[in-house]
Order: structure tokens, then C-alpha cells, then sequence
């Protein structure tokens, strides 16, 4: 059993010290009980607008150095994405973090139209986390638009991952479709899947509305968010459920 806390929030554009503020805040006043892993949406200190390049950070940044500090005063993992610099370069970043230190990270393939793709560049490298007795595999908003690159496998009786993590700033014209990508990918892959997308309008003036979600490998809402409002989603994983649900279904034999 892993309990998981997805956190819906209204990320202010331009404004990383008031973010990282009103988290800190958000989180104390919603979290009651313990949880093993926090989610945090995509691009969560800072948001999507024309100022991502001055938003950017190194991987020794204070952002970073925050989910640490959650990490650590939640003694769980904590998961977000940010934009990094490396280099000459920009890259959409998720970042694994561990109470003792970064688990690994996950550069976004699929780079939206628009800004993203004019500042960021793409990465090429699929990656699972093993973490908290699980496989899990992270993924970035446009991401759930490609099935091939969140493709599970079975090979000698093994998935390659358990449950999917989406961070996403979706805004509200194509909410349902969010949902409704995600919920084919976690039937497809047999694999639950988490989906952690913000509210408010980001510094494009575009609108988001939530729809955080957990889903299960048969495309049920196992739990959603309420809609314009911030909040830490609670649900606790059965990884249990899973596995017989994967014997009692072996339709993963068949996969091409």
C-alpha cells in the first residue's frame, strides 16, 4: 500500500519566491496524514510563460533544493518538474527526489507547440523510477499524447513499470481529453496512473482547471480532484490489487 498526495494548485506566474511559499503553506494545512509520495504539477515553481528562461536553475537550485527540504519534512518522496539548465540548454524537467537524495530524473520527450518547444530542448531518454517497492514511470503533460513512448513490457513474466506519473499544466479547453488520454494509457499498460494537473491561469493567460485524477489499470476514476480549487489528493496505491488483477487478466502475454 502506497499513499499518495497529488497536489492541485494555482501556480502564480512570474513569482517562484511567492510559489514555493504558498506550497509550504498548502501543504501543512492539507496534509494530515502521512503520505509516501507527493506529486507536484508540471513546471510547478514557476509556471508557463515568455520569462521561462530566467526561471531556469541549475540542478543545485533553490527549487530543487525545496522538494528536498519537502522530502525531508514529510520523510516521504517527492515528485515535480521545473525547467533546468544544462549547459547552453533548457530542459522541461521531472525530478525524483528521496528524503536522502535525487532518485533520478526524466527529460520531457514530446515538447508542446508555442513557447515550450522555441526555449526547451527535448529529451531522449525514457526513464523508470524504482522507488517505495515499485516501478514507476514518469511522464510530462503532451506526453500522454504518444502511447508508443509510455508502452509497458512484459518480458519474462516482468512489467517494466507499475503505475504512471503525469505532471501537467492542461489547460481548460482540453481538460477531458487529459483524462480521458490517460485513462486509455493506464488500460493499455495495464498500470495505474497518476495525474497532477494545476489551476489558475499561467503567464500565457491560458485557464486551467484541474481534473487531477487517479486512474486504474481498468479506467476507473479511482479519486479526482475538485475543479478550480487547490487541493492534495489523497489515495492510497494496492499494488497487491494490481498484481492479481494482472494474473487474473494475463492479457499482457499478448502484447505485441
Amino acid at each position: 500500500m502506497i499513499t499518495v498526495g497529488l497536489v492541485q494548485a494555482d501556480i502564480k506566474p512570474h513569482n517562484v519566491d511567492a510559489n514555493l511559499k504558498h506550497y509550504e503553506e498548502l501543504l501543512l494545512d492539507k496534509i494530515q496524514e502521512p503520505v509516501n509520495l507527493l506529486v507536484f504539477p508540471e513546471m510547478y515553481h514557476c509556471g508557463f510563460s515568455e520569462d521561462l528562461v530566467q526561471h531556469a536553475e541549475p540542478m543545485n537550485g533553490r527549487s530543487v533544493a525545496f522538494l528536498h527540504q519537502t522530502a525531508q519534512y514529510f520523510r516521504c518522496d517527492v515528485v515535480a518538474t521545473l525547467p533546468i539548465r544544462i549547459g547552453d540548454n533548457i530542459v522541461n524537467r521531472l525530478v525524483w527526489m528521496s528524503p536522502e537524495r535525487i532518485l533520478g530524473w526524466y527529460d520531457k520527450k514530446h515538447l508542446f507547440l508555442g513557447i515550450e518547444q522555441k526555449i526547451c530542448t527535448a529529451g531522449e531518454q525514457r526513464t523508470v523510477i524504482e522507488s517505495l517497492g515499485q516501478r514507476w514511470l514518469p511522464q510530462i503533460c503532451y506526453d500522454v499524447r504518444f502511447p508508443k513512448w509510455s508502452r509497458n513490457t512484459f518480458i519474462d513474466n516482468k512489467f517494466d513499470y507499475d503505475c504512471m506519473v503525469y505532471t501537467c499544466n492542461f489547460p481548460a479547453p482540453r481538460e477531458q481529453a487529459l483524462l480521458k488520454l490517460a485513462t486509455a494509457r493506464a488500460i493499455e499498460n495495464q498500470a495505474y496512473a497518476l495525474v497532477v494537473n494545476r489551476i489558475g491561469y499561467n503567464g500565457e493567460g491560458l485557464r486551467h482547471v484541474g481534473g487531477t485524477a487517479v486512474i486504474s489499470p481498468k479506467g476507473e476514476i479511482l479519486c479526482q480532484a475538485d475543479f478550480n480549487q487547490e487541493q492534495v489528493l489523497t489515495y492510497t496505491l494496492d499494488f497487491d490489487w494490481l498484481r492479481q488483477y494482472r494474473e487474473s487478466f494475463p492479457v499482457a502475454a499478448q502484447w505485441d
